[in-house]
């Protein structure tokens, strides 16, 4: 009998231990952005992306995961919206950490759903704006190396503009969208906006890269199938990690860090994404 209980609480532990290590353990992903609209002032310059923290708690003030992005040595951080869930706020946790980002390399914000969806959203974002990120959703941001730049741009979630009950919802957005991204230039242009499933908008515009999360990598991963689902994607979502390509435009999408509504992950572990711009001649 006590061989048996021995076994169970084994078996118990090595399940929890396993759960968690695929909910807590941060693995970072690396990719080479290769195009002749890299400058040489701009080649080898590093974007490193953090995506759906929700206020996740992940070693204390974050320390563990900032001590990740810090080892990738990031030019810029890209955050890409969800830094808070609005069903469980904690709007210091979230702030501190956006804070805290800023001291390790020039960060730049776009909303997510759960911004739009939080009943404090105008003034959480408010509060976002006090810090020393830069908010990218009303606003263009430019990068330099001398004379020369690079465009960082970004669009809010479309629920900021309202829910499913709007039923002129997405032509609001469309508007919305020819309003930030219809100004042309002749620079490598970054795009922020945080839902992938909406690739078809936004590579309608001179983007060269876009940058988003959301779909926490579909949540439960099946090797050869991938993600099971992804909200506003529903079963055996398309986008859920990884690089695609629109219309010119190419997508990084990360799995993002911390959950929401299903409180575990399983064979897909948080990821940070970095990108690395390469001149192709």
């Amino acid at each position: 009998m006590k061989k048996r209980s021995a076994i169970i609480i084994g078996f118990i532990i090595a399940v929890i231990r396993f759960l968690w290590v695929q909910d807590k353990k941060i693995v970072t992903s690396f990719h080479t952005f290769k195009s002749d609209r890299v400058s040489s002032s701009f080649d080898g310059f590093r974007m490193t992306q953090v995506s759906d923290f929700h206020n996740m708690y992940i070693g204390k003030d974050a320390r563990i995961l900032l001590k990740k992005v810090r080892e990738t040595k990031p030019d810029v951080i890209l955050v890409t919206g969800d830094v808070i869930d609005r069903r469980t706020p904690n709007e210091m946790r979230s702030l501190k950490f956006l804070q805290d980002l800023t001291e390790i390399a020039p960060t730049y914000y776009v909303t997510g759903n759960h911004e739009a969806y939080y009943r404090k959203f105008e003034d959480f974002y408010r509060k976002v704006l006090m810090t020393d990120v830069t908010s990218v959703c009303e606003n263009d941001a430019y990068v330099y190396r001398g004379d020369d730049y690079i465009k960082i741009s970004g669009v809010h979630d479309v629920r900021v503009f309202g829910d499913d009950t709007n039923l002129n919802l997405y032509d609001e957005y469309a508007l919305y969208l020819e309003d930030r991204l219809s100004e042309i230039e002749d620079k490598l242009t970054v795009l922020l906006a945080h839902r992938p499933d909406l690739i078809h908008m936004y590579s309608e515009y001179d983007v060269d890269m876009i940058f988003s999360g959301h779909a926490h990598g579909g949540q439960f991963r099946v090797p050869f199938i991938g993600g099971l689902y992804a909200p506003d994607q529903g079963v055996l979502p398309k986008y859920t990690e990884g690089v695609h390509e629109m219309n010119g435009s190419k997508m990084y999408i990360s799995r993002g860090l911390g959950n929401s509504r299903f409180p575990w992950r399983l064979f897909n572990k948080p990821e940070l994404v970095v990108v690395d711009l390469k001149r192709e001649v």
